[in-house]
């Protein structure tokens, strides 16, 4: 038993060698671990009719307010301060062409106020055919990254996706990968 138990630990020096030397003189500074940034998952929503790759797990939210507007929000928060948010709500009425305009700014002007930042710039864009505004904004302390965000509405739904990152291609990733389905 002795004879096996010398013959396992010799063939597991020889395979794993082990050092005894004493450490060099000077050894270079152990590296600072990048933040890791959770993998990027497809996330889909039956009861809100879309789909888009998001970080990680997103936390999900409904909320009511007086105005009896549901608001449902899923929400991705990492630690080097990457924040991925899209939130919808139905509006229980349609929007007439001349109201479209009005409900795109006043749905842009929420998400920035919600921010508490200020509007940097707006443009118009659309999304299979649904009208949508794209928007920089600045939050309120300045070390924050430049955020960017997007509305559409769809019929009687308003999406609102808004991305603040330091890594632009994160952001484009994000708001790039919504769809309705």
């Amino acid at each position: 038993m002795k004879f096996l138990y010398l013959l396992l630990v010799t063939a597991t020096l020889l395979l794993y060698p082990v050092k005894f030397a004493r450490p060099a003189a000077s050894q270079p500074a152990p590296q600072r671990a990048e933040i890791q940034t959770p993998e990027w998952q497809p996330f889909c929503s039956a009861m809100g009719q879309f789909a888009i790759d998001m970080p990680g797990t997103p936390k999900i939210n409904s909320e009511t307010f007086s105005t009896q507007v549901t608001a449902h929000t899923y929400r991705s928060i990492l630690k080097n301060k990457e924040t991925y948010l899209l939130q919808y709500f139905d509006l229980d009425f349609r929007q007439s062409n001349n109201n479209i305009k009005i409900t795109l700014n006043n749905a842009v002007d929420f998400f920035v106020v919600g921010a508490n930042a200020k509007l940097l710039q707006v443009r118009d864009i659309s999304l299979g055919g649904y009208p949508g505004k794209e928007f920089e904004f600045q939050q309120l302390s300045p070390a924050e990254p430049v955020g960017v965000g997007q509305v559409f509405l769809v019929e009687t739904r308003v999406y609102g996706l808004v991305v603040t990152s330091p890594e632009p291609e994160n952001a484009q990733k994000f708001l790039d990968s919504f769809r309705l389905f």
